[in-house]
């Protein structure tokens, strides 16, 4: 098994890109992409990770605001950190 070596810079870019801005075209997909990243490093959930799939179509759509409605805590900006 190979270890994943974290690059400090994608990392920023992908946490910069799962907090992009609600309506932006494209957002929905973006925040999907940088939502497996984190998932992958083991730093977001399963459950958030598929509120995040079903966003993604719709760049309207928080995926923060369905997370809390469907009790599925959300990721914050302070949890992730490079470490």
């Amino acid at each position: 098994m190979t270890k994943t070596i974290l690059d400090p810079d994608e990392f920023a870019q992908q946490r910069k890109v799962i907090f992009t801005d609600i309506g932006l075209p494209g957002s929905g997909y973006a925040r999907y992409s940088a939502a497996m990243y984190f998932h992958k490093l083991g730093r977001l959930s399963l459950d958030l990770l598929e509120i995040y799939r079903r966003c993604s179509k719709w760049d309207h759509e928080d995926p923060v605001i369905l997370a809390s409605l469907e009790g599925v805590e959300p990721v914050t900006p302070d949890e992730l950190k490079f470490a």
